[in-house]
């Protein structure tokens, strides 16, 4: 019994942070700053490169050119360029029912002025090709967050509009080509920023990172944001803010693990222009190398250490619940790369699902505990993070364990019913 809850704290403590990074072929140009999307076409799977900046990091070298990449060759390829404009950076794509949405994003003038494109550029991966562009965007938008709401919307949220910060949420129907606005977020700095991202996850939209505006200056956004969608009204939305520490971040690419967590992948800590130095003060900003998890189920952060330093990151291929690829984007002392990186994530175990599945709160706690699903066991095995058996516990009539005695740390709560487990839950007491 010992043997298999230490095997348990093993598989939560590794096997769920484990990630293998593989480079791949380079690209045919070093590029940052790319609106990035993978799209499936049956058998074939291919990741897509929209735009960017090349590596002279000058308002010049921002461009239009585009690229894919084929995950069953290993190769890249050159495709037509977006369809308008001289170039663009902080653009956001979207594959949705076989076809790929590009939206917004900017181009920079000789004299540094900027515009924001209202265009929204379709493009069919069959026919390698554009097809007429959707309706414009009704309030222009780049460095916005952009999700997809169950394969059917796609929500550009806040992000940042000629000489602005925006508060606007814009809701995109691919089948019928129009707009709605959904509720805008507050418009305080708390929320509205650029170089946010984020994804959704059931009927709720999170987003994190960003800079945003206060006193006329900017600053880092250290609030993380939830939307609460009514999936009767998708317009309708519900939103709330928290101060969060570890969510800050500036242009991470987002993704979903295990349809149970959003990941944000490299990005900075200090907010910049397109040639990588910084906002605040001229200097050259660098990646960091983690991963943010946000969970949910639990509402709670974790970091883990990737080792891969990228920043300027404008989306990821995601092929599967654990498989995620990079292309592009800014390495050590802003060096715009051509490199090309899969990461992929340990799959979780059915007993790790179990493992990690809320049955006691609050959770951590400082004694006092409650917990559900009472006619799922009828005894409560208690051990500590080494596997050590602790104590025994018949189940409470009233829902309810009081475990002050314990010392402050982590446990595993074994939950079984007949003399085999049910589900085991870690606990932290604190």
């Amino acid at each position: 019994m010992h043997k298999l809850i230490i095997i348990l704290a093993l598989a939560l403590c590794l096997q769920v942070n484990a990630q293998e990074i593989s480079e791949l072929a380079s690209m045919p140009e070093a590029v940052s700053n790319n609106a990035v999307c993978l799209a499936k076409l049956g058998d074939r799977n291919y990741l897509y490169s929209f735009g960017g900046i090349d590596e002279s990091k000058l308002f010049s070298g921002i461009h239009k050119r585009c690229y894919r990449y084929s995950l069953e060759d290993d190769s890249w390829e050159s495709i037509p360029d977006l369809p308008s404009g001289n170039g663009r950076i902080a653009a956001g794509a979207s594959f949705v029912k076989g076809k790929i949405y590009i939206f917004g994003g900017y181009e920079v003038f000789a004299d540094l002025s900027e515009r924001t494109f209202d265009e929204v550029h379709i493009f069919d991966p069959l026919t390698n090709d554009y097809l007429p562009n959707g309706e414009a965007i009704p309030v222009a938008t780049d460095d916005h967050v952009q999700a997809v709401y169950k394969d059917s919307l796609i929500f550009l949220v806040s992000g940042w509009s000629d000489d602005t910060n925006i508060p606007n949420v814009q809701i995109y129907n691919p089948e019928t080509d129009s707009w709605q606005m959904g509720t805008s977020t507050p418009d305080s700095p708390s929320f509205t920023a650029f170089g946010a991202s984020g994804e959704i996850i059931g009927d709720t939209i999170y987003y994190s990172g960003g800079v945003r505006i206060v006193n006329g200056g900017f600053a880092m956004s250290n609030t993380f944001r939830k939307g609460y969608i009514n999936p009767s009204d998708p317009t309708d939305i519900t939103w709330e803010s928290s101060f969060s520490f570890p969510s800050i971040g500036y242009r991470m690419a987002a993704g979903i693990l295990y349809d149970r967590e959003v990941i944000w992948i490299g990005g900075s800590t200090t907010g910049y222009n397109f040639d990588g130095l910084s906002y605040f003060d001229g200097q050259g900003v660098e990646p960091v190398s983690r991963i943010l998890h946000f969970r949910p189920s639990n509402q709670s952060f974790r970091n883990t250490a990737i080792d891969l330093d990228l920043m300027d990151l404008r989306g990821l291929g995601q092929f599967n619940d654990y498989t995620f690829y990079l292309c592009g984007g800014m390495g050590p002392g802003q060096q715009v790369t051509d490199k090309t990186f899969k990461i992929e994530f340990s799959p979780v175990s059915n007993q790790e699902i179990a493992l990690e599945e809320n049955i006691v709160f609050p959770n951590p706690s400082s004694g006092a505990v409650f917990f559900s699903k009472t006619n799922e066991f009828d005894v409560i095995k208690i051990t500590n993070l080494r596997g050590e058996f602790i104590q025994e516990l018949n189940e409470s009539a009233d829902g309810s364990l009081r475990l002050t005695h314990l010392p402050k740390g982590i446990y595993f709560l074994r939950f079984e019913k007949n003399n085999s487990t049910s589900k085991v839950q870690k606990l932290i007491i604190n």
